[in-house]
């Protein structure tokens, strides 16, 4: 009998396969039991067809989920048993036991049909594309113990998980959303990774409630939160990554009842505090890392109980004290990392004494003393890095004992003497950063041939040593594998020619010498296309025939004597300073053709024409645009676009024309913007404060007219810090509300964490000039803390509001030659950060409020040439101020004026005009004869008491005088 494309019927099978085994039963004879399981599992036949059809069908629906663009999934067909397809594994009854399909590109969305396999034990599909959520399905799968979906581009929450899975790993995709309480409900977890998500909220406690958890990370994602003390009961654990969250409060004393632990990761959160004691306990534990938070205190002695511990990271903390020579006990450490702390003292012995040693960073602390002499003598040293410590001495002859030295990192110390001879031996040897030492030979001079048997050598740093280096190693000899070289401030008089030959030069740094004349042709040429930074700043070269270098991305050529017409850099260059030099000429619209420029810095120059209409939207990633100080005239083109990145805009110094371009509203990114000392002839522009990102504004010095027009949204200026619109024809009253929205002049919070304002990409600082205290200073950087405001030399009339003293953090204020009129606001005296007050020449009545003699940083004060009355505070700051601070003022009294204050009768009334003119010509022909008698020291005594005389009596006394003094000197 036939049966085509269908199964055999069973009891068919049954009877002719066993005719007689009824038979056998009812005799009572014994039934062979292989014949037994054969007929049982063909009793069971039609059962295990159905079950096999409904797994086909659950694997053909994933397949079709899915996309397999390299064909893994080829043989996934009805015509092939799919206990052979790829990536599948079944168990003994030929039930699908596993999908394993890990690192095959493949992409779509996961069908929930796998997780309903009855039998399914692993799946893993880890390092694919795919996407979507992970269906909640896994909850009902029963047999599913491992799951694996770590490295694709799941999001939604964190599916539920089934009571049997032991693993679960969901790492490095885009899972959002909070981890559930339910978490607790996974009890058999052994393996719990989450982490490189984008979890957000708390660790849930209920998660002490899975007893058997080995592994948990839940590391690189925005929890929050404190670290739950609850996790003290997993007694199971082995590791817990959980870095770089955001974690607060203190490290939970319960983490010590984890004896079983061996890796402790809790870096990069904000975690404060001191290390708890009783992490002594661990005595398990191999790695710790603590790096990147804020603790705080010493190293609590029960550390170093920990006898296995082999990496230890405390780096990036507020930890001080000294390193305790217990450190000795740790005798399997391998990496040591304390740098960017406050420890003091010396580097205790007991470190160059651990045995395994092989990384010791210890940079950026305040350690003093000298390097201990038989540092890297007792262990394989392959990473040292002592550098921007306050150590002295000389470097240890024996650093490099072991043979396997890589990294030696001594740099901004005070260390002496001669560089050891025997780094010169150091075949492993490859970074070498001792700049800001004081290392030399007795004459002064470091000879590089000391460095000429390294062969590894790719950095060498010897820059800002206070010694000459001696460049005279054989110029047919080269490192090999040199890629970074600073000999900066070196006293070097020209081009080492020893880099001539070299191959793989990425950075050369020649700052800040000697060296004279032209480029030389060999470095022009060919050979050093590698080459992406150059740093020529401040030496003493003088032309340039031309910029190569087809991969060069930073180029510094400040601080020269370089002459003739701008040089265009090549096509790759993002940062091009070539500024405080004497170029002259037009600025070539070739410029705009370098699109990847972000910094370009021409200020200090003698650049004149009109400046290119194309520099305004040539580049979306231009930044930093620095015309300061050259002779450009015409107008600002009007073309900065919507694409516009521009943080910095400098044009002071100009002879540029016209009104303030409208379309600079696009840089919405403006950080500074300085159009100061230019013939600009404008109102003041109202669309300035609807950019978020202004911090400095100078318009000082230009034409600018009509009265400041009222804000016209709330939040004008919110983060400008100075503003400086001095030497101006602006009038009327100050807006309220400009003074009201300043609020980035009120907050004193920042003090503590004050930086530079610049760009991070090249450690370039942004500057400006103002008038401080009198003088014109240029802020060659400038701390986000510094702020002012400086309106002087308007027609501004009005009161002065009262609200200016609540910009607690500015630091000096300039209002003088105004109208302003009223009293000086008692307020001004909550400016606890004010260093220096310019009132002089307005209006202002009434007395000068006694608060401001509270103001302890105060160091100038100018109140002269008003209409103040009263007595002068005394006390502190205004003990030190003279009389030249209240001239002018006839009603005031008291030191350092000669006019007491009559207590008894009251403030005593004002002299008469007729006596004031007296009293004011007395001033003037005292101050000119002494003036005179001042100038006679240069031209002799006798010339200058004449020049006093004859200033005086012929009324030409400003103009002789300044004539005699140009003479004189």
């Amino acid at each position: 009998m036939e049966f085509p494309n269908q199964a055999i019927p069973t009891p068919y099978i049954a009877h002719n396969l066993f005719p007689d085994m009824e038979k056998m039963w009812k005799k009572g004879g014994k039934l062979n039991p292989v014949l037994f399981m054969l007929a049982l599992s063909l009793l069971l036949l039609p059962f295990s067809l159905s079950q096999g059809d409904h797994e086909l069908g659950l694997l053909l629906s994933f397949k079709s989920s899915v996309n397999d663009p390299l064909g893994f999934l080829s043989n996934w067909n009805s015509s092939v048993p799919f206990c052979m397809w790829q990536g599948i594994t079944c168990n003994s009854f030929s039930h699908v036991k596993a999908i394993e399909l890990a690192h095959k590109n493949i992409t779509g969305t996961i069908s929930s049909s796998i997780f309903h396999l009855p039998s399914i034990e692993i799946i893993n599909l880890s390092i694919n594309w795919l996407s979507g959520e992970i269906p909640n399905d896994m909850a009902s799968s029963p047999s599913l113990r491992y799951l694996n979906l770590s490295n694709n581009n799941f999001i939604g929450p964190i599916p539920n998980c089934s009571v049997s899975l032991e693993s679960l790993d969901l790492s490095n995709n885009m899972i959002s959303g909070e981890i559930s309480a339910e978490i607790g409900l996974c009890w058999s977890l052994k393996t719990l990774d989450l982490g490189g998500n984008y979890l957000v909220g708390k660790i849930p406690t209920s998660i002490s409630n899975i007893s058997s958890l080995q592994f948990l990370t839940l590391a690189s994602n925005d929890l929050s939160g404190q670290i739950p003390s609850e996790i003290g009961r997993l007694k199971s654990l082995n590791w817990i990554y959980i870095d770089r969250n955001h974690f607060s409060g203190k490290i939970p004393e319960e983490i010590g009842n984890l004896v079983s632990l061996n890796h402790l990761d809790l870096a990069w959160n904000n975690l404060s505090g001191q290390i708890p004691s009783s992490l002594g306990n661990l005595s398990d534990l191999h790695y710790l890392y603590l790096w990147g938070n804020k603790l705080t205190g010493w190293l609590p002695t029960p550390l170093f109980r920990l006898k296995m511990l082999t990496e230890l990271d405390l780096s990036g903390n507020h930890l001080s004290g000294e390193i305790p020579q217990l450190i000795i006990e740790l005798q399997n450490l391998k990496l040591l990392q304390l740098m960017l702390n406050s420890f003091t003292g010396k580097i205790p012995n007991a470190v160059a004494s651990l045995p395994r040693l092989q990384v010791l960073q210890l940079w950026s602390n305040q350690l003093s003393g000298e390097i201990p002499n038989y540092l890297g003598t007792q262990s394989d040293l392959t990473i040292l890095d002592l550098s921007m410590n306050n150590l002295s001495g000389k470097i240890p002859d024996e650093l490099c004992h072991s043979g396997h030295l890589v990294t030696l990192g001594l740099f901004s110390n005070s260390l002496q003497g001669q560089i050891p001879r025997s780094l010169n031996t150091c075949k492993s040897l490859e970074d070498i950063h001792l700049r800001q030492n004081r290392l030399g030979n007795d004459e002064g001079i470091v000879e590089l041939d000391m460095f000429s048997n390294l062969p590894n050598l790719r950095f060498l740093d010897l820059s800002y040593n206070g010694v000459s280096v001696s460049s005279s190693i054989n110029s047919s000899y080269t490192w090999p594998n040199l890629q970074y070289l600073s000999l900066a401030s070196c006293s070097l008089k020209e081009f080492p020619r020893f880099l001539k030959g070299s191959k793989h030069l990425m950075s050369l740094d020649l700052s800040d010498n000697k060296i004279h004349g032209q480029i030389p042709k060999w470095m022009l040429n060919k050979g050093l296309d590698t080459l992406s930074y150059l740093n020529l700043s401040h030496n003493f070269l003088t032309h340039i025939e031309r910029l190569p270098w087809e991969n060069m991305k930073t180029l510094d050529l400040h601080s020269n004597f370089i002459q003739g017409a701008l040089p265009v850099p090549s096509l790759t260059v993002s940062f091009f300073s070539i500024s405080n030099n004497s170029l002259v000429g037009e600025l070539s619209s070739l410029i705009c053709n370098r699109t990847s420029l972000e910094i370009l810095d021409l200020s200090y120059n003698n650049l004149n024409g009109t400046i290119p209409p194309c520099l305004g939207n040539f580049s979306k990633r231009l930044s930093v645009l620095d015309l300061r100080m050259n002779r450009f005239q015409g107008t600002i083109p009007d073309t900065f676009d919507k694409k516009c990145g521009l943080n910095n805009i400098n044009f002071n110094g100009n002879e540029l024309e016209g009104s303030i371009p409208p379309s600079l509203v696009h840089c919405r990114n403006m950080q500074v913007l300085d159009l100061g000392n230019n013939k600009i002839k404008d109102t003041f522009p109202r669309w300035l404060e609807t950019l978020p990102e202004m911090q400095v504004l100078v318009l000082r010095s230009n034409k600018l007219h009509s009265f400041l027009p009222s804000p016209m949204v709330n939040h004008s200026f919110p983060e400008l810090r100075i503003l400086d619109l001095a030497n101006n024809d602006l009038a009327g009253p100050l807006p309220k509300g400009y003074v009201e929205n300043m609020k980035g002049m009120w907050n004193l919070d920042e003090q503590g964490t004050s930086s530079y304002m610049g760009t991070r990409n090249f450690s370039y600082h942004y500057s400006v000039s103002l008038t401080i205290k009198g003088f014109e200073i240029k802020l060659e950087k400038i701390l986000t803390i510094f702020k002012s405001i400086d309106l002087s030399n308007n027609m501004f009339i009005g009161e002065i509001s009262s609200i200016v003293g609540q910009h607690n953090s500015l630091r000096g204020i300039n209002l003088s030659h105004n109208s302003f009129s009223g009293q000086i606001p008692e307020s001004i005296g909550n400016l606890t950060q004010l260093e220096w007050l310019d009132l002089s020449s307005n209006k202002l009545n009434g007395q000068i409020p006694h608060k401001l003699a509270d103001l302890t940083f105060l160091a100038f004060l100018n109140l002269s040439d008003n209409r103040l009355t009263g007595p002068i505070p005394q006390g502190r700051q205004f003990n030190t101020f003279e009389n030249a601070s209240y001239h002018g003022n006839i009603g005031l009294c008291g030191f350092p004026l000669s006019r007491g204050c009559n207590a008894d009768r009251g403030q005593a009334p004002p002299p008469s005009s007729i006596f004031k003119e007296a009293h004011d010509e007395l001033q003037t022909v005292t101050s000119f004869i002494l003036k005179g008698a001042l100038i006679g020291y240069g031209c002799g005594l006798p010339v200058g008491v004449v020049i006093g005389y004859v200033a005086v009596k012929t009324g030409r006394a400003k103009w002789l005088l300044k004539l005699a003094q140009g003479k004189c000197h």
